[in-house]
């Protein structure tokens, strides 16, 4: 691993300890002797950021960043060599297509301030392959008619009533502004017309109506996700898909395609823009995307255990994931790398179902994804 730059006397070099790979050893070399009997202060922080090009904002900037203090206090070191230990770090120098994450060290002594990057690459080789969204959010083709004809009777039946339920709701409040002639109403030039309001009342109701017979064409197959998002992968074992998948089939399903997808995601916030308003929203980006298991079933029956129906081998393995992603390294819930993967069912004719685990409501211990005889010295 390279040193630092200088930050005014004092170097620092960063390595991962080979037998606790998710600590950090941090080496100091003391050029100036002088340092010893000031007693200085380190401070060692973590940053996650936005690309300096895609920073927003004119004022509220500190949403595009976040950081973590791993060390803050005085140098340990009584000899012009010394290490510290830093436990649990699993943060690693990157730069994505929206995020970059390094270590910043800060030297403190008598008014005094140094502050250099410290190099703090990750020491396995890893890919930043585009094109994930393709595997984590495949198009998804369906017949809505055909779909929707072979929903249960009673979920069809529900679906049309509220359907209807909006439909007369859009006719009350269509009529209601033509019977009190709201265009004709009387508004202050600081005050929106009340017409505005009105137009946009009359246009969420074809939304809400259109949307409620999407929601209708997921209701084929119930599934329990939390099943799946319980589940913790570790290496060198293998799950079968029935225990991985549980719920029921509400229609015959026939030759779905059941795949179990992974990828990295960098992870940021946007500034959102609305009216005079402006909110800091996340937002992520998917690379590394992978496949790791795709198998067809020919038919699982209506009213029955998907489990009943689905493969019981053995012969999933998130191996290739912990060999080709990068370890989970998330600064603060907003920003940072964290792993994600799914469960896909897949069908011509009906929506695509996913069953999502984010890997960021979870700690993925940062050893999994590491392989101690390719550690680079």
């Amino acid at each position: 691993m390279d040193w630092s730059e200088d930050l005014g006397g004092l170097k620092l070099r960063i390595s991962r300890d080979a037998n606790s790979p998710q600590d950090m050893i941090v080496e100091f070399d003391v050029r100036d002797r002088d340092l010893l009997v000031k007693k200085p202060k380190l401070k060692i922080e973590f940053v996650t950021q936005r690309l300096k090009s895609k920073w927003q904002g004119l004022v509220l900037r500190g949403g595009n960043k976040d950081k973590k203090t791993a060390f803050n206090g005085e140098l340990p070191i009584d000899t012009l060599r010394q290490t510290l230990e830093l436990k649990n770090t699993p943060f690693f120098d990157f730069s994505g297509e929206e995020i970059e994450s390094f270590c910043v060290a800060k030297l403190y002594h008598r008014g005094s301030l140094g502050e250099k990057r410290v190099p703090n690459r990750f020491p396995l080789s890893r890919s930043q392959a585009q094109g994930a969204q393709q595997i984590t959010q495949p198009k998804d083709a369906f017949d809505r008619s055909a779909n929707f004809a072979r929903l249960p009777t009673k979920t069809k039946v529900k679906t049309r009533l509220i359907q209807l339920l909006m439909a007369c709701a859009f006719i009350g409040v269509l009529f209601w502004g033509f019977s009190v002639e709201i265009w004709n109403w009387e508004t202050s030039s600081r005050n929106t017309h009340p017409v505005i309001f009105w137009l946009l009342g009359l246009s969420l109701f074809p939304m809400l109506i259109w949307f409620q017979g999407k929601l209708a064409l997921y209701k084929y197959v119930s599934v329990d996700k939390s099943v799946t998002a319980s589940m913790s992968p570790k290496p060198n074992d293998s799950y079968s898909l029935s225990e991985m998948v549980s719920g029921s089939a509400e229609v015959d399903i026939d030759n779905a395609i059941f795949r179990v997808v992974c990828c990295n995601r960098e992870r940021y916030r946007y500034l959102h823009h609305s009216g005079n308003s402006s909110t800091w929203k996340d937002r992520f980006h998917d690379f590394n995307g992978l496949v790791l298991y795709e198998e067809q079933v020919a038919r699982i029956p209506a009213g029955s255990s998907l489990s009943n129906y689905l493969p019981k081998t053995r012969d999933i393995s998130f191996d290739q994931m912990f060999a080709t992603l990068y370890p989970q390294a998330m600064i603060s819930k907003h920003y940072g790398i964290s792993v994600y993967w799914e469960v896909q069912i897949i069908h011509d004719e009906l929506v695509d179902t996913e069953i999502p685990v984010a890997g960021v409501d979870r700690d993925w211990p940062f050893e999994y994804f590491f392989q101690e005889d390719k550690v680079e010295s």
